[in-house]
């Protein structure tokens, strides 16, 4: 049995068609699997109306009987984050199956979320081959909204899809045959199916930080866990303006930015202390290499060219543009593999992310530059 669960906020105007998405994957695949739709009373002091995500809900349940394995659950609190929404729901899926067995997983995805049939047909395949693996993955691809975005917001659109499928996927492809403990897997707080008996033993998801799927990925790092990809793609939607996307990035590169209290917040249990060392490593390389490498690719570009060195500053911005723009085009590439859709003008939004990463940094010095700021709720 699958329960996916989706933790909803302010989620009015998108949770209506991500919950038919969701009931036609599941009926197409024919798995046994529930959708869990969670609410907060979070809501209630954010907007000025009854008109809240769990209204919405109720509903649109009420309307049809194809809606029979979806349901509505409310997280009480007025405060709190994702993660509380989900830990709700984790107690109120084992009080109703006491019976926990090896083969139940806890699926989590985002209001925006579109998955396929062929979603969770490979998640079952994977069950067999890998006999029920502790850890799966959907890594997504941000293109839900592509049409309407402008030029430099698909270009981060491309960024954001080729950080998953690059150090998503592409890692946890190779740890699955050749498992290494210096590689840069991690997991993400949608499209991730953790076994339910699992997720019980290690007591649910953090709220000590912001993302908790950036501590669950150095948690199971430091206990050597291995996460399988599902050979699949989530659709998600992208920010549509830069305003959101840098206030979205600097919440996550705030969790980033605090591996080294999660090691020793991990190192206070039992751990393999050389794999956790090695990814806390890892992520302050991934940290440092977010917040300058953009301005240093800009500062080479600016200096050549201030000093009139034009034949160099072109040589480097040509091997800069030529370089990225490929990687950009084989993750593009990647995901229309594993979706087996046809993707429009691959190269041309290779070409716009080459230029989108050169301020791809605006969110991690925002978060420096703001260290009081609040956990910024991603705008739809």
């Amino acid at each position: 049995m699958t329960v996916s669960v989706i933790p909803c906020l302010l989620e009015q105007r998108i949770i209506s068609n991500t919950i038919d998405n969701f009931v036609k994957a599941i009926e197409e695949s024919k798995i046994k699997a529930q959708l869990l739709i969670v609410t907060t009373n979070k809501e209630k002091k954010l907007i000025d109306s009854d008109d809240t995500t769990y209204e919405v809900v109720k509903k649109k349940l009420a309307t049809s009987s194809k809606y029979k394995n979806v349901k509505l659950l409310n997280y009480p609190a007025y405060s709190g984050m994702m993660a509380h929404q989900l830990n709700f729901a984790l107690q109120a899926i084992i009080k109703n199956n006491k019976n926990v067995d090896k083969k139940s997983y806890f699926a989590v995805y985002n209001a925006d979320s579109n998955i396929t049939k062929q979603t969770l047909i490979n998640m079952c395949k994977l069950c067999q081959t890998k006999s029920f693996p502790l850890i799966m993955q959907e890594y997504a691809a941000f293109f839900k909204n592509l049409k309407s975005l402008s030029p430099l917001m698909k270009g981060f659109a491309i960024f954001q899809t080729n950080f998953e499928f690059t150090n998503g996927f592409t890692n946890g492809f190779t740890n699955g045959i050749l498992f290494s403990k210096f590689l840069r897997n991690h997991v993400v707080g949608h499209g991730l199916f953790i076994r339910l008996d699992y997720l019980q033993k290690i007591r649910g998801f953090t709220t000590d930080y912001w993302c908790e799927d950036i501590y669950l990925s150095f948690f199971l790092r430091s206990h050597d866990v291995k996460i399988y990809p599902i050979f699949a793609v989530e659709y998600g939607e992208s920010p549509k303006n830069l305003k959101i996307l840098m206030k979205q990035n600097a919440t996550w590169f705030k969790t980033l930015f605090e591996n080294g209290k999660i090691y020793s917040d991990l190192v206070k249990k039992h751990i393999d202390r050389t794999s956790a060392f090695s990814y806390l490593i890892n992520q302050y390389r991934g940290a440092f290499a977010w917040l300058f490498l953009p301005t240093l690719y800009l500062a080479i570009i600016f200096y050549l060219f201030l000093l009139g060195n034009w034949q160099l500053g072109i040589i480097f911005l040509f091997s800069y543009i030529a370089t990225t723009t490929i990687r950009y085009w084989l993750s593009n590439r990647i995901v229309e593999l594993l979706s087996h859709n046809t993707m429009q003008s691959k190269l041309y939004l290779a070409f716009l992310a080459s230029f989108a990463y050169l301020i791809s940094n605006i969110g991690p010095l925002y978060s420096l530059l703001n260290p009081k700021r609040k956990k910024y709720k991603t705008e739809r």
